[in-house]
């Protein structure tokens, strides 16, 4: 079974499969300086847990596109927020048409160990950021809760691994980006860096 159909199968349970605590949903979308009136590109979407923290910094002016692999997590997301500023979009990151220098922030939470080619998804969402964009890759858990929730999990995600915080850091800067937040506690996970 590959990711796609993985979330697929999991999309309706997903929501009271996974945990994720408001006030550190609120300060990883602080941290990330939303304002009022932005884009922003939701990377890997899935039931949308972001999008209503989001929406409510950007405002009715702003815009996200929310992106995700499997078609039935994107179906649950646009039951749950039916805003008319959010466009669901599905496709693989690498492959989709999307605008270069466009977003103002990329948001990947609880999806970065998901993606198999790790610099590469970077690098692409480096160029689709505006000059001072930035791009936020973040958890509400640690990495290592996030490692081993994986590695007893399905088949399918079992190998997928939240590289430690200097590797992702890395990753950005060989893309053309600089770090400038990094979390890596028992509490969340998050690196942030901008264009």
């Amino acid at each position: 079974m590959n990711h796609r159909e993985f979330f697929n199968e999991i999309a309706d349970k997903w929501d009271q499969m996974c945990n994720h605590d408001e006030a550190k949903l609120r300060y990883i979308t602080k941290m990330a300086g939303i304002s009022q009136g932005d884009c922003v590109l939701d990377v890997g979407t899935g039931t949308g847990v972001m999008i209503p923290y989001i929406h409510e910094m950007i405002g009715d002016e702003g815009e996200i596109t929310a992106i995700d692999l499997a078609e039935k997590m994107l179906e649950v997301a646009k039951q749950k927020y039916p805003f008319s500023n959010v466009r669901f979009v599905l496709g693989d990151i690498c492959d989709l048409y999307l605008p270069k220098n466009h977003f103002d922030v990329i948001m990947c939470y609880s999806v970065f160990p998901h993606f198999q080619d790790k610099p590469k998804v970077i690098s692409r969402m480096a160029g689709l950021l505006k000059p001072s964009g930035r791009l936020v890759i973040a958890h509400s858990q640690s990495r290592r809760a996030i490692n081993k929730l994986h590695a007893e999990s399905y088949d399918a995600v079992n190998s997928d691994d939240l590289p430690e915080a200097d590797v992702i850091e890395q990753f950005m800067k060989e893309a053309g980006l600089e770090p400038f937040h990094t979390v890596d506690s028992e509490e969340m996970f998050i690196v942030i860096s901008k264009k």
